[in-house]
């Protein structure tokens, strides 16, 4: 096979896949909609034309409002005056776009009728209103009131509304009744012009078209091209307008108001336009109805292919891509690619213009990115097969090479697993140093303590020691006067004398029990997991341990809040306390004051505990290594530098933090803040 044949077959393949593809998205909503802003497009690189000579519209906009002063809707004498008005001015046909269906005064509408029938040249426009039910649809047709339809021509204004709100189509002839562009054109042609200003041919036929189908409205410009002047300005025309200009004119009268100053009176009948995505603004109806009648006059509606000329159309042009882009290089294809899109816009747009067909410009540009693509990815498989193919002979080389290898792998896979066992069983002794670490640092800090707990402990036992031989000697005393050895004696206040003393004896057992308590809670190691604690009695329990450093040289102010109980592992959260509180104690030289404040921050989720001292506080140049492990600006002896960090560590465990300021008026301030409820799986 030549090379010839092995590139024209498969770029003839990739285009009629491409050719179908694009037919089957042109089926789809989304596709449609693309292809009207196709068409938009095409409005927009063509530009505006210039506005019909045969039609102007007389507005009923926000001047005319103003000038006449009455409310909406306007007396139909009013409508009767413009009539007469037009007329005398030459006009050759009247079409109100404005329904007339119920009645007013009786005198307007006689009026209104009076002057339409004398006009002979007025059409009225009528609607269709639809009744939408669960079980049916169903469309009434809305007539002017009967006075009026016996004199004058009526007529629909049929328009589509495409599934992205714009107008584009219009019908001209529905089963039941014309349309009302159709109705004017028709009265235009059949009516003698009253001036030598003529502009429309008489009598002339219209060019046979098939009146019950769609038609694309082909627009002369965005809105305001067609001319126009204000209601109230026609009314006056003879000073406020030039003369001649309603002369043999199609004159079309309906709302052009951009505010409608009482909505439920009066709708909006405004309009999207395929110049509206490029100027944002909105046609009002009467203006759509000008088009209509202008592309009726001039025989001018836009044109579309017929199916099975599209489809020619794109396979044709699907064909000629892939031929071309088969012959280059991926580089020189791409743009060649933009280059072909950019003549099928350009080609769309001159025919759009000068012949008024209108080609579907979206699925072009889909069909050539398509062959675009596909040629692209058949380039890519048959370098993939290439690639295979160079691949199975390297792997037919590589294959000793691999078994050599593999050999060598499974020697270092081995090293490797016995790294990773050295690894696991080191991280297991670091993590049992860190917690004899933590234990130890608990420790020192116990036995920076054992004076002054040994000093608590011995008031106590030396009292009841004392106490003991006072019982003793006052139980003989009271054995003596019982048995009658001392009748001097008062059994009575011996025994009063007795209660007091065991009494006594209690108080202290009870002190020394406490204090044991409180060194028991404080070095225990927290094998026992998680558990809910109250952290009030935490730092009670710690308190009480730091009696010696306090009692008589600092205050303590308690300001608790109500603090739910918070799940943690309770000796490593009193060792966080008892580092804070002791480096409070040691940061006041003599006479101080120490504040613990409690609280809950983001309620239900964290409590917050507070710890400040008035002491000699911290150097600014300390405050960023506070927290480093055996960094410590005590003396040498009397700290290790692990507390703080040992603390800072036990926070984090936690899912906490902990936080030092330095206060204005001296001293400093450190902030603990725990989650009360640990995350699933914390351990």
């Amino acid at each position: 096979m030549s090379i010839r044949k092995v590139r024209i077959l498969p770029a003839a393949l990739v285009a009629a896949v491409a050719c179908g593809i694009t037919l089957l998205l042109s089926q789809m909503p989304f596709f449609a909609v693309l292809e009207l802003k196709g068409l938009d497009l095409l409005f927009t690189l063509r530009g505006p034309l210039p506005a019909p000579e045969s039609v102007i519209i007389v507005a009923i906009d926000e001047a005319s409002m103003a000038e006449i002063g009455q409310q909406w809707p306007w007396p139909r004498s009013l409508h009767a005056q413009l009539i007469q008005k037009l007329n005398q001015a030459g006009a050759r046909v009247i079409g109100f776009d404005i329904l007339f269906s119920e009645p007013s005064q009786p005198a307007e509408d006689q009026a209104f009728a009076r002057a339409v029938q004398e006009s002979g040249n007025v059409v009225l426009v009528s609607a269709l209103a639809a009744v939408d039910d669960p079980m049916f649809r169903h469309t009434l047709r809305v007539d002017p009131m009967p006075l009026l339809r016996d004199v004058a021509t009526v007529g629909n204004p049929f328009v589509g509304i495409d599934r992205d709100g714009v107008v584009r189509r219009a019908r001209l002839l529905a089963p039941d009744m014309p349309s009302f562009a159709l109705q004017v054109v028709r009265r235009a042609l059949q009516h003698s012009p009253q001036s030598e200003h003529a502009t429309l041919p008489l009598a002339r036929q219209l060019k046979p078209i098939d009146f019950l189908q769609e038609h694309l409205i082909n627009y002369q410009g965005p809105p305001k091209t067609i001319k126009a002047v204000s209601y109230y300005q026609a009314l006056q025309f003879e000073r406020m307008l030039p003369p001649g200009l309603f002369a043999d004119k199609i004159v079309l009268v309906g709302r052009w108001l951009e505010a409608i100053p009482e909505p439920q009176r009066l709708s909006g009948d405004m309009f999207l336009t395929p110049f509206s995505w490029v100027n944002g603004e909105a046609a009002a109806g009467v203006e759509i109805q000008a088009e209509i009648i202008a592309d009726l006059l001039a025989e001018q509606f836009l044109t579309e292919p017929a199916p099975l000329a599209r489809t020619l159309i794109l396979l044709s042009l699907a064909l000629l891509t892939g031929l071309l882009l088969v012959w280059i290089n991926p580089v020189a294809a791409t743009l060649a690619s933009v280059l072909i899109a950019a003549l099928c816009v350009a080609c769309a747009e001159w025919l759009f213009a000068h012949l008024g067909l209108c080609l579907p410009v979206v699925a072009a540009l889909v069909i050539v990115a398509l062959v675009h693509g596909g040629l692209l990815l058949l380039r890519a498989l048959n370098a993939e097969r290439e690639r295979r193919q160079m691949l199975e002979e390297m792997n037919r080389d590589l294959e000793d090479k691999i078994a050599a290898r593999t050999q060598e792998l499974s020697s270092a896979n081995q090293e490797l697993q016995q790294r990773h066992q050295q690894i696991e069983t080191a991280y297991q002794e670091l993590g049992r140093a860190q917690q004899q670490l933590t234990q130890a640092e608990k420790m020192a800090s116990l036995g920076l303590l054992v004076a002054g707990v040994a000093h608590e402990l011995n008031n106590p036992i030396s009292y009841v020691h004392g106490n003991l031989d006072l019982i003793e000697d006052y139980t003989e005393r009271l054995a003596a006067a019982l048995d009658g050895r001392n009748p001097a004696a008062d059994p009575d206040k011996i025994r009063a004398t007795l209660r007091e003393l065991i009494t006594s004896c209690r108080d202290g057992t009870t002190r020394v029990k406490k204090i044991v308590l409180d060194l028991r809670t404080f070095s225990r190691t927290d094998d026992t997991g998680l558990v809910l604690a109250d952290l009030h009695e935490g730092l009670e329990s710690t308190l009480t341990l730091l009696e010696a450093q306090y009692r008589g040289r600092i205050s303590v102010h308690r300001e608790y809040g109500g603090l739910p109980r918070v799940e943690c592992y309770p000796g490593q959260i009193n060792q966080i306390f008892m580092n804070l509180l002791q480096n409070a104690a040691q940061a006041i030289p003599g006479q101080g004051e120490v504040w613990i404040r409690t609280c809950t921050v983001t309620p239900g989720e964290r409590v917050r505990i507070a710890i400040r001292d008035n002491g000699v506080g911290i150097a600014e140049e300390h405050m960023n290594r506070l927290f480093d492990p055996f960094f410590t600006t005590k003396a040498v002896g009397a700290g290790t530098g692990l507390g703080l960090s040992i603390s800072y560590g036990i926070a984090q465990k936690h899912g906490g933090k902990i936080e030092v300021t330095r206060c204005l008026d001296g001293g400093s301030e450190f902030t603990l803040e725990l989650p009360i409820r640990q995350p699933r799986g914390a351990s």
